[in-house]
């Protein structure tokens, strides 16, 4: 599998935890569904076994022990579900390309990048009310390490960044750098009633 940049979304389907197992053998069996995924953890988690959300039947193991390799984070919440960072994206069989975010599976095609939000918006204002104080007014700096110093996940972080920009708070690098960010230089009109907490 590579990592690389989010493409547009073509389609959205839910992210299902079926079980958590010891093995992947306990797994066997469990998944039948595009979505669906078992969780194979022994102390903490190692592996996520994942049936391809594209449809094509096969199950995709996403190692998450950085001790084993190159790993994907996993986050759990209780108010948001499930979230997985980065993207996945197969480089043989279907090809497909997707992330897991709030217990759901975003299936992108083509090359450029838009995440449709999928918190609500008094949600995001708040986190990007969170971030802005983060953002440097003359250097790039990646969503992800944003994410990393809040505590939060990337995919949040990345749509309260897009939240400033929008805003006109906040200036998104363009071209191959992009998911980089940095404050936009406003004088106190320009603040369109954005609250910032102190």
């Amino acid at each position: 599998m590579k990592i690389g940049n989010v493409a547009p979304m073509s389609s959205e389907l839910p992210f299902q935890l079926k079980s958590t197992v010891p093995s992947r053998g306990d797994a066997s069996g469990l998944l039948h569904h595009p979505g669906e995924a078992v969780l194979i953890e022994r102390g903490r988690p190692r592996w996520l076994l994942l049936m391809c959300p594209c449809g094509c039947g096969e199950e995709i193991p996403i190692n998450l022990d950085r001790q084993a390799g190159p790993a994907w984070r996993l986050y759990r919440s209780h108010r948001h579900g499930i979230s997985l960072y980065p993207s996945v994206w197969r480089d043989t069989g279907c090809e497909a390309h997707f992330i897991v975010w709030r217990s759901r599976i975003l299936l992108f095609g083509g090359r450029h990048a838009r995440l449709r939000s999928l918190g609500r918006r008094e949600e995001i204002a708040g986190l990007a009310s969170q971030v802005y104080p983060l953002l440097p007014a003359r250097d790039f700096v990646s969503y992800v390490s944003i994410a990393d110093t809040m505590g939060e996940v990337p995919w949040d972080v990345l749509d309260a960044c897009r939240h400033l920009v929008h805003e006109g708070l906040a200036i998104e690098h363009a071209g191959d750098e992009h998911g980089r960010f940095k404050r936009r230089t406003i004088t106190a009109v320009g603040l369109k009633g954005f609250s910032r907490k102190a």
